[in-house]
């Protein structure tokens, strides 16, 4: 059981040195700017592809529906991206579903966090009294269920694509000695 859960807790390990790491002075405020800019032009875009009535004047606000919502570190999954980088590097896979796995999971978290931002838009202009409670509680939750499970299904989808040793053979007799 222990061998199994080392994966992730090594990933676990490491998301937290990042973490802390990513909160240093000098390092903090260019990848806030960065990540916040590339989060507030992706759900922009994102709806926009969709026909969404999605405005942005600039990088950190948006508008959605008519509501306007200002995109802060938070809100740009970044901790679910790491951690999830993180899982897969650590993950006891094949090379190459490493990288199938790692593609599919952060297109599912820049998929989800995109709907997040359109969603919230809509749910801010009809009912803004539970845009709070929908934003913090709901939504974090369903990302972390989400990360868990698209790598808890690549990992079985790794450990049945694998070869398995074979339990069943027979030890070979031993030589005649002459």
């Amino acid at each position: 059981m222990i061998r199994s859960l080392k994966p992730l807790l090594w990933a676990f390990t490491a998301w937290f040195i990042l973490n802390a790491i990513l909160h240093l002075p000098g390092i903090k405020e260019p990848f806030n700017a960065a990540f916040v800019s590339f989060t507030t032009h992706a759900a922009h875009w994102f709806g926009k592809a969709l026909f969404i009535p999605v405005e942005m004047n600039s990088v950190p606000f948006l508008s959605v529906n008519g509501f306007n919502m200002q995109v802060i570190m938070e809100c740009t999954a970044y901790t679910f991206y790491l951690f999830a980088i993180l899982l897969v590097v650590f993950a006891r896979w094949p090379l190459r579903h490493k990288f199938s796995s790692l593609g599919i999971i952060l297109a599912g978290i820049f998929i989800i966090n995109n709907l997040r931002f359109i969603s919230m838009g809509y749910l801010g202009s009809y009912r803004p009294e539970l845009f709070d409670l929908v934003h913090d509680i709901v939504w974090n939750v369903l990302f972390g269920f989400m990360v868990f499970g698209l790598w808890a299904w690549r990992e079985v989808t790794a450990n049945r694509n694998s070869p398995q040793p074979d339990t069943n053979k027979q030890p070979l007799p031993a030589s005649k000695q002459g």
